[in-house]
């Protein structure tokens, strides 16, 4: 054979070996190149049944009105520019007292002895017609006994009492009050004395209600609305100033009027939704301002307290065994994703409302399989409800893995 055949089945021999060590590493590659992780398509849960709307609440058409649950945003009708609060102020005054020095529920807290001044001061204050609660020189009153005086009895007297012992000047309380507004989160809300007669102590039905829902929650003022004491240590009496509508089961916090804020009434109503247990109540705050008078403020508070049972009802997100997204394969397979349980909510505001599918990255899915989580974030905390495979997605074929050179490239290179 000559030299230059030699060379010629030298160079066909290289270019076979080459080939063929070329198409085993090009298989190599192609067979045990990573998969790519599946995509999660998520479907948006409608939310728009969620919460209520001015046309299923019998809003008051004067004045101001809020409605609240313990949490979210406020339901709102009328002027939302802050005014006159009247006596609600001295609800404010109770939160910033305890504040500044706190008592335990059940506990009575520090006692004062009535002095000539406090005892001229409630003479004064009930010759000009304002609400009063009876006081003698020489009583002894204690904290608590001052605190269900002035928000249940709405005794100015009491609350003017009640400032200079926790603050000891007008000055004191009202930056006092500043601060504590601040923090509260009640922005719109200024007080300028301790019982609400000066028109400058002004709130919005937002804030007020909030105010409501504060008041119920803190141990010893929502101890107070509960047992709703009459009487002192002492044994002066008072009746129930911010009892209202009460055979409809609502909790008066205030009811209170002057010539410049008109009715005002705060309200908490434990609500029923239809069809469920009593004992799964929500407690619902109303907030009333600027009402003209209390006949119609009372017709007013019927037709709305009448209303919410159909409105304050747990509203199903979705449904046990509801698709609520997909994973896909880059070839070609895809799975539905099933909420395992039920998740229902209760809120006034379908904006408080946050859901996200939390579903770890994978390659393969086995049907029935646990791929992830459904949270559903609201001011109430997070429900979760497990997410599985509707299907199985398994990993490519052949054919698909021997896909052109640069998609087999990309897989390694990603």
């Amino acid at each position: 054979m000559s030299s230059g055949a030699r060379r010629a089945r030298a160079i066909v021999s290289g270019v076979i070996a080459v080939v063929v060590v070329g198409g085993a590493a090009y298989a190599a590659a192609a067979l045990l190149s990573p998969l790519p992780a599946l995509s999660v398509e998520s479907r948006a849960l409608d939310v728009s049944g969620v919460g209520a709307s001015l046309d299923q609440l019998v809003l008051p058409e004067a004045g101001a009105a809020a409605v609240s649950l313990p949490s979210g945003e406020p339901v709102l009708a009328g002027d939302v520019e802050p005014r006159p609060m009247a006596g609600v102020a001295k609800l404010v005054l109770a939160h910033v007292a305890l504040d500044a020095e706190p008592i335990e529920a059940g506990r009575t807290g520090e006692a004062v002895e009535i002095d000539a001044a406090t005892a001229a001061r409630f003479r004064e204050l009930s010759a000009a017609g304002a609400r009063t609660v009876p006081v003698q020189q020489g009583q002894v009153w204690t904290r608590r006994d001052l605190l269900a005086a002035t928000v249940i009895g709405s005794g100015n007297n009491t609350a003017e009492l009640l400032m200079l012992e926790v603050f000891g000047g007008l000055g004191t309380y009202t930056a006092a009050a500043a601060k504590w507004l601040d923090v509260a989160g009640l922005s719109d809300t200024d007080v300028v004395d301790a019982t609400g007669l000066d028109s400058g102590n002004v709130s919005t039905a937002h804030d007020l209600a909030r105010l409501a829902q504060l008041t119920l929650a803190h141990p010893v003022l929502g101890e107070l609305m509960s047992d709703r004491p009459l009487s002192a240590t002492s044994g002066a009496t008072w009746g129930d100033e911010a009892a209202y509508v009460v055979d409809t089961g609502a909790i008066g916090l205030a009811r209170t009027y002057t010539d410049a804020a008109g009715v005002v009434l705060l309200l908490a109503v434990p609500v029923v939704p239809v069809g469920a247990d009593p004992e799964s109540a929500v407690p619902v705050a109303l907030a009333l301002q600027g009402q003209p008078g209390y006949p119609r403020a009372e017709e007013a508070v019927r037709a709305l307290i009448a209303s919410l049972a159909d409105v304050v009802a747990p509203t199903t997100l979705v449904e046990a065994g509801a698709s609520v997204g997909e994973l896909r394969s880059s070839w070609g397979q895809s799975s539905s994703i099933i909420a395992r349980d039920a998740i229902a909510v209760t809120q006034l505001d379908a904006s408080t409302i946050d859901v996200r599918l939390d579903v770890p990255e994978r390659q393969t899915v086995l049907e029935g399989t646990t791929v992830g989580r459904l949270v559903v974030s609201t001011p109430d905390g997070e429900q979760v409800s497990p997410l599985v495979a509707g299907a199985t997605i398994a990993q490519p074929g052949v054919a698909w893995r021997f896909a052109d050179p640069a998609t087999v490239i990309g897989r390694w290179t990603g």
